[in-house]
Parts: structure tokens; C-alpha cells; sequence
């Protein structure tokens, strides 16, 4: 489906320029969000339906090395939780789908078409990558309900908290939320949420 391959390519370089933006002008977790940076512009080039623009090797590359560099901070840290291991785990599905891609691509000379082209392989390769995209998508759909939480929060530690008016005679109280900016969390979970959505679908056309 051509129109739906270019709106989910189109939102994910969207949410690319959004963390470009932020890693020159919010200039904190610069890695993290060159990270996010990367796997948008990743996903919106092979959801694209023009075709990939940049050689699958260096993808493939770009992928290996964040993988790595926040597989060696979990270590570190001795948890898998937080956005460390999320990192991990998405360079590890966008490593997982540039794998099926380059199968499909090579069997059916399509591309974000043959995203199903596992079928082509032996049934067991099938049924495998099967179980890893089914896998895959569940965790990127529980990461999306908890980006819409956090687009919810009024209170985080990287913005001022909610303003709250009192009334001294009735008790009642009106909780004043902040305005979102480029900088609040808010706007980066909303970017967050549109790649955890994006990425659900694209693993989900794999099964």
C-alpha cells in the first residue's frame, strides 16, 4: 500500500527533524537523541516507497554501533530498564528488519512491498521471524501506552511543576498546566510515541 508506506515515512521524518532540533537547541542527552535522530530517519527511508536513499551497510552500521554503545551503559548500570535499554532494544528491531528486508529485497527485488518477504525462506526461518516481529511489536506497543502517559504528565523533572491556584474560603483548587515547548519532555514523548506506533506497524507487516 503505497499512500500508507509514504504517511508512515513522512511521520517518521517528521519526528527525525523534531530530535534534530532538539539535539541543537535542548542540547541534553545529546546521544539519546541522536540516537531517536537515527532510527527515525532509519524507519521514514525504508517505510519509504521511493526506496531506501542510503546504502543498507551503512544502516546496518549506524545500528551496530548504538547497539552497542547503550548495550555497554546497561552493563554498566546493571539494568535493563530505561531508556538505555530501550535503545538496545529498538537498534535491535531496526537491525532485525534491515536482516528481513535485505532478504525480501533479494528475493522479490522489492522493497518496503517485500516486507513480508520472509515467506520466501524455509518454514522454520519463518515461523522464527515471525515469533521475533510478534515479539517486537508487543513491546513497542506497550512503549507507545507508556509514551501517551508521559504526554499526560503535567509534572517532570526536567519543567517546572503544574501551577496550582487555591481558594482559600472553598478549598477548591485549579491545576494550571505548563505550556508545552520544544524543551518539555511532553514533546519528546509525543515523538517517542508516533516511532513506537510506526514501528508496531511496520513489524506487524512482517508476521
Amino acid at each position: 500500500m503505497v499512500w500508507g508506506s509514504g504517511v508512515l515515512a513522512m511521520a517518521c521524518l517528521a519526528v527525525g527533524v523534531l530530535h534534530a532540533v532538539r539535539l541543537a537547541v535542548v542540547r541534553r542527552d545529546v546521544v539519546g537523541e541522536a540516537s531517536h535522530v537515527a532510527m527515525a530517519l532509519g524507519m521514514a527511508a525504508m517505510a519509504s516507497p521511493f526506496g531506501n536513499p542510503v546504502p543498507e551497510p551503512v544502516w546496518t552500521m549506524v545500528f551496530v554501533v548504538i547497539a552497542t554503545w547503550f548495550a555497554l551503559l546497561v552493563v554498566r548500570s546493571g539494568g535493563l530498564g530505561g531508556e538505555r535499554g530501550h535503545h538496545v532494544v529498538g537498534s535491535v528491531a531496526m537491525l532485525f528488519m534491515l536482516a528481513v528486508e535485505h532478504g525480501s529485497t533479494s528475493s522479490a527485488g522489492g522493497h518496503m512491498a517485500g516486507m513480508g518477504g520472509a515467506s520466501h525462506g524455509s518454514g522454520s526461518v519463518v515461523v522464527i521471524a515471525s515469533a521475533v516481529a510478534i515479539a517486537l511489536a508487543g513491546y513497542f506497543g506497550w512503549h507507545t501506552l507508556r509514551c501517551a502517559d508521559r504526554c499526560r504528565r503535567t509534572e517532570c523533572a526536567d519543567q517546572p511543576p503544574s501551577v496550582t491556584i487555591g481558594n482559600a474560603t472553598s478549598g477548591a483548587s485549579v491545576a494550571v498546566r505548563p505550556v508545552w515547548s520544544l524543551r518539555t519532555p511532553q514533546t519528546a514523548a509525543a515523538g517517542h510515541l508516533v516511532l513506537a506506533v510506526s514501528m508496531s506497524a511496520m513489524l506487524l507487516t512482517m508476521v
